[in-house]
């Protein structure tokens, strides 16, 4: 199907197999609506803003002191050395292995987000995130003839990451698609929609293709779900900057310190649930 003719009859499907009330938003709108207040750059403004208050108070010397702590974390977590460093410790699971494979029954790959209303496609298409799973699931099945779950709700609204990555893996990468999820909000209701799923074919051992710094929270959650998780990770970020670029402050790094920080942040928010 055509990336031009399939959004319409995809959107029709999505009716049919998922219902939908704004009730249903509120803990998902709750969660992200915390993790941005959190995570950067919202903490370090709050810093800052915090900071000036108390200058311009009777607390200058404690406004001096929160002021230069939040331009010193900007600007070093905006460092390629920083967040390189972050990242990394992160990228516990290495590239899998032909021989791993063999165990494999099944493709999972995680949804990483979607652009909505792309005119160029008359329809919603994945993110960078997203594509990068969907090429390395593209070439694992190539390689090892095994069949694809994809999974993602729509969180942000606007058709499901299911049904996106389903058309561009079939219509981009012409390999098919066995499952379909469109029902989870986030990467512990990846996991446990997808055992249902999976379960219901008698599916249990899975390679689990998701980002290299997502894949110690997704393994986790997949596991707690029932399933044998061999680790597939992508897109691995092994060569730094040379010389005194790696202490200029860039954006980019400081989107990729943030990253690694909620990878961090989401770890702990698990184990606190999971052990109270």
């Amino acid at each position: 199907m055509g990336l031009h003719a399939g959004p319409r009859v995809l959107r029709q499907s999505l009716c049919i197999t998922q219902s939908f009330s704004p009730t249903e938003s509120v803990p998902s709108t709750l969660n992200n609506l915390i993790s941005q207040l959190v995570l950067l750059p919202t903490s370090l403004l709050f810093l800052l803003v915090l900071g000036c208050l108390l200058f311009w108070g009777r607390f200058r010397r404690s406004g001096w002191v929160l002021i230069l702590a939040g331009i010193s974390l900007l600007a070093t977590l905006s460092m390629p050395f920083t967040a390189l460093h972050l990242i990394r410790t992160l990228q516990v699971y290495p590239a899998v292995q032909p021989s791993e494979m063999t165990k494999v029954q099944a493709i999972a790959v995680l949804g990483g987000g979607i652009r909505h209303d792309q005119p160029q496609f008359a329809a919603d298409a994945s993110n960078g995130f997203t594509l990068e799973r969907l090429r390395y699931a593209a070439f694992l099945h190539n390689h090892h003839d095994l069949p694809i779950l994809v999974t993602g709700g729509s969180p942000s609204g606007g058709e499901a990451e299911g049904w996106v990555m389903k058309r561009e893996l079939e219509s981009l990468f012409n390999v098919p698609v066995r499952w379909l999820e469109t029902e989870s909000d986030n990467t512990a209701e990846n996991a446990k929609f997808s055992w249902k799923i999976l379960q219901a074919d008698g599916v249990d051992t899975i390679a689990l293709v998701t980002h290299a710094w997502h894949m110690p929270r997704a393994k986790r959650v997949f596991e707690q779900a029932g399933f044998t998780v061999i680790p597939a990770p992508t897109d691995f970020h092994t060569v730094g900057m040379k010389g005194i670029m790696n202490f200029i402050p860039q954006a980019s790094y400081l989107n990729l310190s943030n990253i690694a920080l909620r990878e961090w942040v989401g770890m702990g928010w698990y184990a606190l649930r999971d052990n109270p």
